[in-house]
C-alpha cells in the first residue's frame, strides 16, 4: 500500500504558502498509507528520500524552507511508499520516476509483470537509452563514465509501457489508452502521471482508492477522501474503476473508462455486473 496525491493548478494560479502548508499537511497524510519513502515532483525536479514524508520534510526545511519548493509552483505531485518490490533503502526503486516524456506515480501492484517484461535496456549505452528510447532519467556519473541503475519494482514497468505507446503514437491520451487496457490485466493501480511534453495530468484507478477535489482554482487529489477533506478540499469525488480522466491548465481535456476484454468480449466498468468481475478477475490470471 503506498499513497498519491498533490495539486495541480489551473488557469494561471499558482501555489502560495498556505497551499504549501496544506501540501506539507497532506504529505504526512499520506505517510499513513506509507513511511519507508517519500517523493514529489514540482514541476522542475524529482525530489525523493528513503524516509517517512515528515522526516524529509524536517530534514529539507533544516537546508532551506520546503516551502520554497512549492510557491510560486503550478503544480506538487507526491508519492509515499510502502514497498512491495524493490529495497526503499536503494533510491532507484523510490517514485516518482521521471522518463523521457513523462513522470508518474503508481499506488498498487503489477502482479504478473515479469511475464511481459524484456530486455529493454542496453547497459553499453551512453545516454541512458533503450532501444525503446524510453530515456530513464535517474543517472549519475562514476569517474567519467555515465551509469542508469534500473529500478528493481514493478511500479517502473507502467511507465516504460506509457512511454513506448508515446513514442509510437505521440499521443499522451492515446497512448495512456493503449497501455492501461493492457496492464489492468497484471495488477490494480492508481497513478497520476504527468505530460512533460503536452502539460498535461492524468489520474487513473482500477482497484486502488483516488479521490480529487477543488480548491481556489487547482486540483486536489489524495489516496483516501479523508485526507482532502482535512485540508477543506470541496466537491470531492472518487474515481470509478477504470476510470481516466486528464487536466490542462483550462480544465478537464478528457474523461472515460479503460475497456478490458473478458474470453473475447468487451466489457467497460459502467455496464459490467459483479457477476462479469468475478470471471473476469479470475481470468486475467491466466493470460
Amino acid at each position: 500500500m503506498c499513497g498519491i496525491g498533490g495539486a495541480w493548478c489551473l488557469d494561471n494560479s499558482k501555489l502560495n504558502k498556505r497551499d504549501a502548508e496544506r501540501l506539507i499537511d497532506l504529505a504526512i497524510y499520506l505517510q499513513s498509507r506509507g513511511d519507508k519513502a517519500f517523493g514529489f515532483y514540482n514541476g522542475e525536479n524529482v525530489i525523493k528520500f528513503p524516509s517517512s514524508a515528515k522526516d524529509v520534510i524536517e530534514m529539507i526545511d533544516r537546508i532551506r524552507p520546503f516551502s520554497e519548493l512549492v510557491v510560486g509552483r503550478n503544480m506538487f505531485l507526491m508519492h509515499t511508499r510502502e514497498p512491495t518490490v524493490g529495497d526503499p533503502l536503494q533510491n532507484k526503486n523510490n517514485q516518482p520516476f521521471e522518463l523521457k516524456d513523462i513522470v508518474f506515480a503508481h499506488n498498487g501492484m503489477l502482479y504478473e509483470y515479469t511475464l511481459f517484461r524484456d530486455v529493454r535496456f542496453d547497459s553499453n549505452s551512453s545516454n541512458a537509452n533503450s532501444k525503446y528510447d524510453y530515456e530513464y532519467i535517474d543517472t549519475y556519473e562514476i569517474l567519467g563514465k555515465i551509469e542508469t541503475d534500473l529500478p528493481e519494482t514493478d511500479s517502473f514497468e507502467i511507465g516504460v509501457t506509457i512511454q513506448e505507446e508515446y513514442n509510437k503514437c505521440n499521443d499522451f491520451v492515446e497512448a495512456l489508452e493503449r497501455a492501461l487496457s493492457y496492464l489492468i490485466y497484471f495488477g490494480d493501480m492508481a497513478l497520476w502521471i504527468y505530460s512533460k511534453k503536452d502539460d498535461l495530468l492524468a489520474l487513473f484507478r482500477f482497484e486502488r482508492p483516488l479521490f480529487y477535489g477543488f480548491k481556489n482554482h487547482k486540483l486536489w487529489f489524495a489516496s483516501e477522501k479523508w485526507m482532502l477533506e482535512e485540508i477543506k478540499v470541496k466537491k470531492i469525488r472518487a474515481l470509478r474503476d477504470c476510470e481516466l480522466i486528464v487536466y490542462s491548465r483550462d480544465g478537464e481535456e478528457y474523461n472515460s473508462f479503460i475497456e478490458f476484454e473478458v474470453k473475447g468480449k468487451s466489457y467497460c466498468v459502467e455496464d459490467y455486473v459483479e457477476e462479469e468481475r468475478d470471471i473476469w478477475r479470475d481470468w486475467r490470471f491466466y493470460l
